[in-house]
């Protein structure tokens, strides 16, 4: 096993990491680990963030989409301010997807009805009747608020443009639904995507593995030619440690 000595993990290693294919592993001098690159992750600041990321062998650029393509600060509070009767089933919207983060179910079908089923023990509605909120009021106020509050990231458009120029594919994963229609509110072309998909549509939530290999097996990647790129370690980061895939924390 060959690994290379760092103290911390540094952009300039995942730039020219490639120059040394026999390097597998590096040795973390504040862990005290010898870690595998693969869970090599680097954070940027959404001001900076360029294509110094993307290394020879990256082959697919998996986005998140909610806090990394803009930055949702003050969402919880519009979303509240614009429909404050909903303050309870918001509130169990909230406990329902911390209770079943990581949660793997095969299938978008199994995953609803476990999501709603879940859902009503924590409110007095019933898991059809928070069904129908959730797609005909929640998720469309959430696009409604996204397109009058919040802009794009200002990296995004040149990163795009030199994963477009390199050849990446590129793939939106958001843990939410209605992923096109936050796009089309962004004002952001969802053709420049390879692929626009939810976890949910998928059968889970992040950071449940299977999610990386679902997206690489579709584009014939290995995980590990695979970069997330998300604003939270405690799911995209884990998320990409889980399947083998890279990580850039945005923040």
């Amino acid at each position: 096993m060959k690994y290379a000595n760092f103290s911390r993990a540094r952009v300039r290693f995942i730039k020219y990491v490639h120059l040394f294919p026999k390097i597998t592993h590096y040795y973390c001098l504040y862990s005290k680990k010898i870690v595998p690159l693969h869970r090599f992750s680097i954070k940027y600041s959404t001001m900076q963030m360029d294509s110094n990321i993307l290394t020879a062998d990256t082959r697919l650029v998996i986005f998140d989409l909610d806090g990394t393509l803009y930055k949702k600060n003050g969402m919880v509070r519009k979303m509240l301010c614009a429909a404050p009767l909903d303050c309870i089933k918001m509130l169990a919207e909230r406990k329902t997807r911390n209770q079943l983060r990581g949660v793997w179910l095969q299938d978008e079908t199994t995953f609803y009805k476990t999501y709603f089923q879940t859902m009503a023990t924590y409110c007095s509605q019933s898991a059809e009747q928070l069904q129908h909120w959730y797609f005909s009021r929640y998720m469309p106020l959430m696009v409604r608020v996204i397109g009058r509050y919040y802009k794009p990231v200002e990296w995004f458009a040149n990163f795009v443009s030199e994963c477009r120029r390199r050849e990446i594919k590129l793939v939106i994963l958001s843990d939410y639904g209605h992923t096109h229609e936050k796009l089309n509110a962004l004002g952001i072309d969802e053709q420049q995507f390879d692929w626009v998909i939810s976890a949910p549509e998928l059968g889970g939530l992040k950071p449940a593995a299977q999610l990386i290999t679902k997206v690489a097996e579709r584009f014939s990647v290995s995980p590990n030619q695979c970069l997330v790129i998300g604003d939270r370690e405690d799911t995209d980061g884990q998320l990409a440690r889980a399947g083998g895939a890279m990580f850039c924390l945005v923040q």
